[in-house]
């Protein structure tokens, strides 16, 4: 395992678990606190349910677990073919979909933490999509914080606020 490596993973895992930090929201405190109703409710025309948005950065974080694998991605099998899975509508549905969004963030992180540096700096494919595992990882970094800003933006318009810090 690399320095770098393990910087990237703890990363993933403390920006998306924890607000600790004391400067930011996680994106686990801003799903927390809403029922399956709320979550599902869309605020407006053309933007996404809470729970459209946490589907949707689960898919992306198994799909990035596999290419960092450099295994196929099968968009179906991860739940939908556009990378936007639907929201269900049970309490339960809800629950399953928090506890998996932490699950795929900690299974991304634990196998980024055990990544050499050469393997870190080795090509994904020859398409340049992503270039390198690093560049992939650095992206969902990215990926899960722009989402968590969503996650917030979408309670805040309904007035669905929270203790965040």
């Amino acid at each position: 395992m690399s320095s770098e490596a393990k910087h990237l993973a703890e990363a993933l895992e403390g920006m998306f678990t924890t607000s600790a930090h004391g400067w930011f929201s996680s994106f686990v405190s801003a799903m927390e606190g809403l029922t399956a109703k709320q979550a599902a409710s869309v605020p407006a025309e053309k933007f996404n349910s809470v729970w459209g948005v946490v589907n949707h950065v689960r898919f992306w974080q198994e799909a990035a677990l596999l290419q960092l694998k450099k295994q196929a991605v099968d968009n179906e099998a991860l739940g939908a073919a556009n990378g936007w899975p639907g929201a269900g509508s049970s309490e339960a549905e809800w629950q399953t979909a928090k506890k998996r969004v932490v699950e795929a963030n900690a299974k991304l992180a634990a196998y980024v933490a055990g990544l050499s540096d050469a393997e870190l700096n080795e090509p994904l494919n020859d398409s340049g999509q992503w270039h390198t595992r690093h560049h992939l990882i650095q992206s969902m970094i990215a990926h899960n914080s722009y989402h968590t800003c969503e996650l917030i933006s979408i309670r805040n318009m309904q007035g669905w606020f929270f203790d965040s810090l």
